[in-house]
């Protein structure tokens, strides 16, 4: 099938824009941290599953000691620290604002990757780099929106600046954890496990079980937990693999980066709210900046 890579690409950010929708929705009834552990519990169980069926494995143990140490960390910086601070700007600015300031994590990525990794950064990736950050600037910055800010904007910004900046800081190290002959299944699931033990240590730490205990009894954010836990960690990574492997790696990054741009008409549909002029074209800069990033 021609262009399945492309179809499978966009399919990926579509269901990442409805999976933001959905946590943002059980972000408000049951917290954060539960949505969080919730969430990467039951992608951990479907991802197992489908090991399973594809493998015989329910887990990657025969992986090397080298996948379970930077993929782990790898989780645990992106899973725990980044989508935490991403579920808390999801509540705060709304899936919208939330996910185009996501944005920003390919641009820190290729930033990190210059610094650290040795990578080149030539004129139109920092030209690509430029132009997403004003574009994502231009709308945040924006006074009159249609969504609700509940708490402080300046909060919301931090937060998901924190979650690109996680996402990013992931990646990095996922790639480290990357160079043995692993499936791309297995090592997502090395990413999630330590991730969810992580989520669970603290929520006994902080004596957060009593709202674990509460949100398992909210139907509704419990519904909405997993469908984005479906559209999300497991769909949605399941279609950028397919992605990665039948079209040109840019060309698949820069699709699956469109997810502020396909989230603009699901907001108007769930939120009954019309995103400004501003907020359009400024999501579409911040996509073509992207576009310039992978693309060079």
């Amino acid at each position: 099938m021609n262009y399945i890579g492309e179809i499978a690409a966009l399919t990926g950010a579509f269901f990442w824009g409805i999976c933001a929708i959905m946590f943002e929705t059980a972000g408000k009834r049951i917290g954060t941290y539960a949505t969080n552990l919730i969430r990467i519990i039951l992608a951990c169980l479907f991802l197992c599953f489908t090991l399973f069926l594809t493998t015989g494995q329910f887990f990657p143990v025969d992986a090397s000691r080298n996948n379970f140490l930077w993929l782990g960390i790898s989780g645990i910086i992106g899973l725990v620290i980044g989508d935490g601070a991403l579920f808390k700007s999801l509540v705060i600015l709304g899936s919208r604002r939330a996910t185009l300031i996501l944005s920003l994590a390919p641009p820190i990525t290729v930033v990190i990757a210059w610094f650290f990794l040795g990578e080149k950064l030539g004129l139109l990736a920092i030209a690509g780099i430029i132009i997403t950050v004003w574009g994502i600037f231009w709308v945040v910055n924006e006074k009159n929106v249609s969504e609700a800010t509940n708490g402080s904007k300046l909060k919301g910004i931090i937060y998901g600046l924190i979650g690109a900046l996680g996402q990013a800081v992931g990646l990095v190290f996922a790639k480290q954890g990357l160079s043995d002959d692993i499936l791309p299944l297995a090592a997502t699931i090395l990413r999630m496990a330590p991730s969810a033990l992580v989520l669970g240590v603290m929520g006994l730490v902080s004596g957060n079980g009593t709202r674990i205990i509460n949100a398992l009894k909210n139907n509704r954010a419990l519904l909405a937990t997993l469908g984005g836990a479906i559209f999300g960690p497991f769909l949605g990574v399941w279609l950028s693999v397919v992605a990665v492997k039948h079209t040109e790696t840019g060309i698949a990054s820069t699709l699956l980066a469109t997810v502020p741009i396909l989230i603009l008409p699901m907001v108007i549909i769930v939120h009954k709210t019309r995103p400004s002029f501003r907020a359009v074209v400024g999501s579409f800069i911040a996509v073509f900046g992207i576009a310039l990033l992978f693309l060079r």
